[in-house]
């Protein structure tokens, strides 16, 4: 017994001790900030944007992050948050430019990336996340604040979608 309180002692001081470093930070999750902050502006220079706010904030709270899942699991959540305010401020029109795609992603042509940009902003947000990055339902519902079946249900209609739109095409 007295083992198991010194190694969990250990281990919370293991995690109180975690330093995030912002620098790191930038190069290991930029690429899944910035495609993420893309998927739902649907340009690369509203993305850019975004993700320097995110990085800024992430700058300013370094002291919060506990672990490195915390740090790639806050990243994400202030992306998509970050992503919505950004549109609530500006009143734009998520207007997808199948050019800038390309930039982000190698498309061929059996890919489904423009069509996946088409969905709508809920949508394409948890097909992104779960089939590109590769996250299950429940943590898309963690990260985006929604609940298991929300996510499973927007999952579905996004399916539905996408076979009717590929009809035949794959």
């Amino acid at each position: 017994m007295l083992m198991l309180l010194l190694n969990l002692a250990e281990s919370n001081a293991n995690l109180s001790n975690y330093k995030a470093d912002a620098a790191l930070a930038f190069k290991n999750y930029s690429d899944t900030v910035f495609r993420i902050a893309f998927l739902r502006s649907g340009n690369t220079t509203d993305a850019d944007d975004i993700m320097s706010e995110v990085f800024l904030r992430l700058i300013k709270n370094l002291h919060k992050i506990k672990s490195e899942e915390h740090l790639k699991s806050w990243l994400i959540r202030v992306t998509i948050n970050r992503s919505n305010s950004f549109f609530k401020k500006q009143k734009r029109i998520n207007q997808v430019r199948i050019v800038e795609c390309d930039a982000v992603y190698e498309m061929d042509e059996n890919s489904v990336l423009p069509q996946v940009m088409a969905l709508p902003m809920h949508q394409k947000t948890v097909v992104f996340m779960h089939y590109f990055e590769g996250y299950s339902v429940e943590e898309i519902a963690t990260l985006c604040g929604v609940k298991a079946g929300t996510v499973k249900s927007r999952l579905s209609r996004a399916r539905e979608a996408l076979k009717t739109t590929l009809k035949g095409e794959f």
